[in-house]
């Protein structure tokens, strides 16, 4: 029962909308209004600025870490661990809060990492500056660099359940950041 309230919980967490909230404090406005749409953190530092974007960056890392710090602790399965860290995920994306529209998962899924396996952080940062500098596109290469995931994560653990949650995370991703390839490969820039 621990288990499916760890899982259930975590969702919740992760459907916790940040960029909307602090777009109504901060703003008074909705900012899936403004831009892109895009229920997160560039979008809401486009729209009301520096303060309120970082306040994103920082609250959707510690839902992801603390999703998945709840699962350590309350679960000895991994499989709940690594179920905690795709539901926060998929919270954020698809927010049951906002009709299940969302963010890109980001900063969230960074968060999962840096409590589930932060050893892997510095590879991944490292990953998207090069596909930063080679794409010359952020949007592009930031969602990109989520493919990394899974490779880094077989290096690093050698087990198959590792990779496969490692591909699972990095697809929730990816596809959340279909238009932005989508404007990249048709020479348009799109707000994130």
């Amino acid at each position: 029962m621990i288990e499916l309230f760890t899982m259930a919980i975590a969702y919740l967490l992760g459907s916790f909308p940040t960029a909307y909230i602090l777009g109504r404090l901060f703003k008074k406005f909705d900012i899936r209004e403004f831009g892109s749409g895009n229920v997160g953190a560039v979008n809401i530092y486009r729209a009301a600025g520096f303060i309120p974007g970082v306040l994103t960056v920082l609250i959707d890392i510690a839902k992801g870490a603390l999703a998945v710090g709840m699962a350590i602790n309350w679960s000895e399965n991994p499989l709940v661990v690594f179920m905690a860290g795709l539901l926060v995920l998929l919270g954020h994306n698809y927010s049951i809060f906002l009709r299940f529209k969302g963010g890109k998962g980001l900063a969230t899924g960074l968060g999962v990492l840096i409590a589930l396996s932060p050893s892997t952080i510095p590879f991944i940062l490292l990953t998207a500056v090069v596909l930063t500098i080679l794409l010359k596109d952020t949007n592009t290469a930031f969602g990109s660099s989520a493919l990394s995931i899974p490779v880094i994560l077989l290096f690093q653990y050698q087990q198959l359940a590792w990779v496969l949650f490692g591909l699972a995370l990095a697809a929730i991703i990816i596809v959340k950041h279909g238009p932005d390839y989508r404007a990249y490969r048709e020479g348009r820039r799109k707000l994130v």
